[in-house]
């Protein structure tokens, strides 16, 4: 009897060649590429893209850059003139096209040949303290083109037969078409025009000193009531009430005890000149404080009690040494305008 064979196992292809082969397939469609054709349809869409949104976001770029603009050039008008105030005795004690403060000067920057202002990061370092942000990011307008300024040399203007010197300031942005225009300019006078789109601020020397005059004034009004007050009390204090005497100061200018003057009283001689009136505490006697008698140029009122230009006992001029007495108080310009009120000792 014949023993039967068990059946031979059937031959199969190993799985990891046909795992192979659908790799192969897979990565071949992986790896098929981009036809030139596709590519040109994609470029031609990115570029219809990219051109449709630059025309749609242009006018909201434009609002904000011209926002920016005016916050930028509303900032520098303050900063300048708020250094203008602080320093106007070095502004316009300089004759030339510059805007010198204690922080440095300001040079004029206008447009090349293409209209375009070739501000730096150290164009408004001299003003930098008084800005909200760097002066390098105010040397640039809200579209990121640098800032054109205009510088006048020193101006006068005559008031009362009194001269006063000033400089005006501009600072201009070349707006959204990054070029300044042509027509745009800052007159000899201080009057600015501008063009195009061109955005800018102007900082009016002139009003701006006048109101430093104005603060000037009102110094020398009030020390000049106080004096006069002073003189007053000290003659109302005599129970003589001699009419003879200088009430204005108690020595004579060496300093020395006269009967010509008010011995009792506090207010020092000036020595024969006009001198600060904070010196030996005239101020005090007055009842001012040291900011009330230092004017907008940052100089000192200047009393004078015994000198030949004011009625006193001791006057070169004998007809001038007879009541009533007189003083001054008074404060010079940059350019040695005189402010001066006279007081009239009153019995």
């Amino acid at each position: 009897m014949k023993t039967p064979q068990a059946p031979q196992a059937r031959k199969s292809t190993p799985p990891y060649k046909a795992q192979s082969a659908r790799d192969r397939r897979s990565i071949q469609g992986r790896q098929r590429g981009f036809s030139l054709p596709e590519m040109m349809v994609a470029i031609a869409l990115a570029a219809l893209f990219i051109a449709t949104t630059t025309q749609a976001l242009s006018p909201a770029l434009a609002f904000f850059g011209k926002q920016e603009t005016a916050a930028k050039l509303a900032d520098l008008r303050l900063a300048l003139e708020s250094a203008y105030k602080e320093d106007a005795r070095l502004v316009d004690a300089d004759p030339a096209a510059v805007f010198t403060v204690a922080g440095g000067t300001i040079l004029p920057v206008t447009p090349d040949a293409n209209g375009r202002c070739a501000s730096t990061a150290t164009t408004f370092t001299a003003i930098a303290r008084y800005l909200p942000s760097a002066a390098a990011v105010s040397a640039v307008d809200g579209w990121g083109q640098g800032m054109c300024v205009y510088i006048t040399t020193r101006q006068s203007w005559t008031s009362n037969g009194l001269t006063f010197p000033y400089h005006t300031i501009a600072v201009v942005s070349p707006g959204y078409d990054g070029a300044i225009d042509a027509t745009t300019a800052l007159s000899a006078a201080g009057a600015l025009t501008l063009g195009g789109d061109d955005k800018g601020i102007l900082l009016d020397g002139r009003k701006l000193v006048g109101s430093l005059v104005e603060i000037a004034t009102e110094q020398i009004n009030r020390a000049s009531t106080a004096l006069a007050s002073y003189f007053v009390t000290r003659y109302q204090s005599n129970s003589s009430r001699d009419m003879g005497v200088d009430y204005f100061a108690r020595t004579n200018r060496a300093g020395g005890v006269s009967a010509e003057f008010d011995s009792a009283g506090s207010m020092p001689s000036t020595g024969g000149a006009a001198v600060p009136i904070t010196n030996n505490g005239a101020h005090t006697v007055l009842g001012l404080a040291v900011a009330d008698v230092t004017d907008p140029w940052g100089g000192t009122l200047q009393l004078d009690n015994s000198s030949d230009a004011v009625r006193n006992p001791q006057n070169s001029n004998a007809a001038l040494r007879s009541p009533g007495y007189t003083a001054r108080i008074s404060t010079t310009l940059p350019n040695g305008t005189v402010l001066m009120r006279t007081v009239v000792g009153s019995y």
